[in-house]
């Protein structure tokens, strides 16, 4: 068997196999006695049928299917021997035969040719020091949250009410009920600092049974790109929230027995607020890598994986999970096609890089790794083991953490204020 290997674009390969027509030949055969033994000729009795009969009726599709599935296993056996990294199914593009010998075509999509260097990128880290007044408004917050509700109250006088709404969506410009669109009711706890603001200004002083107009902008739930909304919104009920007392009985219920004090829930919440800021930070500079990879490494994804990603985010667009930017809804159904055909595009490109990042750091699983995974969930390291093997999906996903960790170790990164990186990025 002779082999030669075209490359067609970034991730595109051509294969083209040519063999001698006895290499082929067993194939055939066997597809045949398959076919003799599995179909039925009219007249006799299953697996009874010649040969001959069988060749003369279905011979083209059998011996066509016998030569895609040799050609098949040829072009995964080279992937195995010169380790090419399918990234999809071969796919045959022709056929050529002759008395002599058989020649096959297959297409497939493999990693781009590249030796990714992080040499001169520079992130930027959003740096948060937690202060005691974030601290204080945790234990608040904590209080409110095993407050005792009283069943009502006549007035929103504070923040420390719970307050049920009855939203009906309207016409911003005439206030009237917008038909086809249905009312829901929602109950907030007005210390919630997801609330926007000016609703909570708003509720303030009301009473069950007032109503008034209000708008919703995108920005008031963090999606700018979505259109602002109006509601007509009714109060319906209204109960005010006496705060938990601060005392170490109520440290030890809500810390299920682990802490005695006051003082020390200050310490926990200190510390779970500020591993909260490096997780958020670490999100961060992993999105800043992408994207500067991306930008660096400009090739064409494989055309397969698009498409599967773009499946995907037309679900998630369905589903209401995916939000289209204000630029791209301006433009119509063209704009939003152009939207979703380019974040599939960059999706695509970024899990490419990411499979030839775990090559080329050779990114594996080590023993002492496997064992500390395996105490922190407090299962036996050989059961986790054999949940990796059964579950390559996790085992990938293991893997690609750490490659993200190693990734942003080797990386020059600069730790800038909060305040001045969202000046910097006012869209992060």
């Amino acid at each position: 068997m002779e082999h030669q290997l075209l490359h067609i674009a970034d991730c595109e390969r051509e294969v083209r196999i040519q063999l001698a027509y006895a290499e082929a030949a067993p194939a055939i055969e066997a597809a045949y006695e398959h076919a003799q033994q599995d179909l039925t000729i009219e007249g006799f009795r299953k697996g009874m049928a010649p040969i001959e009969l069988f060749k003369q009726r279905y011979g083209a599709k059998i011996e066509a299917d016998a030569l895609e599935s040799l050609g098949q296993r040829l072009v995964r056996e080279l992937a195995r021997q010169q380790q090419w990294a399918l990234l999809s199914d071969p796919q045959l593009i022709n056929i050529q035969r002759s008395p002599e010998s058989i020649g096959f075509t297959f297409r497939y999509y493999t990693l781009p040719e590249l030796q990714i260097d992080l040499a001169g990128i520079k992130l930027q880290k959003p740096v948060v020091e937690v202060t005691d007044e974030d601290v204080e408004s945790q234990l608040e917050r904590l209080r409110l949250r095993y407050g005792t509700v009283q069943e009502t109250a006549e007035q929103v006088t504070d923040y420390y009410h719970e307050v049920t709404l009855h939203f009906q969506p309207t016409d911003p410009m005439t206030g009237t009920p917008l038909l086809g669109e249905q009312s829901e009711e929602i109950t907030f706890a007005l210390y919630d600092p997801e609330i926007p603001l000016e609703l909570r200004e708003r509720l303030l002083n009301t009473r069950v049974g007032d109503s008034f107009l209000h708008t919703f902008s995108g920005t008031d739930f963090g999606q700018p790109e979505q259109p602002a909304q109006a509601y007509q919104i009714t109060v319906h009920a209204i109960r005010r929230i006496l705060p938990a007392e601060l005392t170490p009985e109520f440290v030890h219920q809500i810390s299920g027995g682990q802490l005695h004090d006051v003082e020390s829930l200050r310490q926990f919440l200190r510390k779970e607020l500020q591993q909260q800021h490096e997780r958020d930070a670490r999100s961060i500079l992993r999105s800043q890598l992408e994207l500067e990879l991306a930008r660096r490494y400009p090739f064409t994804p494989p055309k397969p994986v698009v498409q599967s990603i773009a499946r995907d985010l037309i679900q998630s667009l369905q589903r209401g999970e995916l939000h289209v930017p204000a630029e791209y809804l301006r433009e119509g159904e063209a704009g939003i096609y152009r939207f979703l055909a380019e974040l599939a595009e960059l999706q695509a490109r970024l899990s490419v890089l990411e499979l030839l990042l775990l090559r080329q750091y050779q990114v594996q699983l080590a023993p002492e790794e496997l064992n500390a995974l395996a105490q922190s969930l407090n299962m036996a390291e050989t059961d986790l083991r054999k949940q990796l093997q059964e579950d390559p999906d996790l085992e990938y996903d293991l893997r690609r953490r750490k490659l993200w960790q190693l990734l942003l170790q080797n990386t020059d990164v600069e730790p800038v204020p909060y305040a001045d990186y969202v000046r910097q990025h006012p869209h992060a």
